[in-house]
């Protein structure tokens, strides 16, 4: 004949089968947690070596003397900069009507690379056509309005969803860029639902324009 359970044992299999589902939800929280932070730190880095690459790609095969810079305190937030540039491109690059008979860039586009103001900012590329091609001076009225409501642009593209800063320094002089990154997200939340665990990812690099 089957003995049944006494009370004390009863509460005690409750206590053990409730210690053993408490470990087994914590082990599935911190991965869980483990699993957003991994994922927020490749998002981050993705954004940064896709935009650095695609700079500097442009920025070496650019016109040192096409070179203009938006700075200044208008473009300060929360003390980080958010600076733009605007280099000298060609539309094709392997088209011979796009070079002269020494084969000098007939420069016909102009492409800007600019952070937006909000908070989290964008890095964003757009490009720009105007009259006058081939350009043999940098583009006008390049200023922080022009960054956000300059009509007849081209192409515009987004680079980084999660710029804290963008800071640019030129050496006309020398024809070389200094760029320094910086991408902020938080990922996962708290049981009470804040978001937590902030992933900061930056990188600094200096490029020399080849095209005088």
């Amino acid at each position: 004949m089957k003995r049944a359970f006494s009370l004390p044992e009863l509460v005690l299999a409750m206590a053990l089968f409730g210690l053993v589902s408490l470990l087994i939800f914590s082990m599935l929280l911190s991965g869980t947690r483990s699993f957003n932070i991994a994922m927020s730190r490749s998002t981050l880095q993705g954004e940064l070596n896709r935009s650095l690459a695609r700079l500097q790609g442009e920025v070496r095969r650019s016109s040192v003397s096409l070179v203009g810079l938006v700075q200044g305190a208008d473009r300060q937030l929360g003390g980080q900069s958010r600076d733009g540039i605007c280099l000298s491109a060609l539309r094709d690059w392997r088209a011979p009507a796009s070079y002269d008979a020494q084969g000098t860039p007939l420069w016909d586009e102009f492409v800007l690379y600019y952070a937006t103001m909000q908070t989290p900012g964008r890095l964003l590329r757009r490009t720009f056509h105007p009259a006058g091609a081939p350009y043999v001076a940098p583009m006008t009225g390049l200023n922080s309005t022009l960054l956000l409501d300059q009509p007849g642009g081209g192409e515009t593209s987004v680079l980084a969803q999660h710029l804290e800063e963008f800071k640019l320094r030129y050496d006309g002089g020398a024809g070389v860029l200094e760029a320094s990154l910086l991408l902020r997200r938080r990922a996962g939340r708290t049981p009470q639902g804040q978001r937590v665990n902030e992933e900061r990812v930056q990188a600094a690099c200096r490029m020399r324009l080849n095209n005088p």
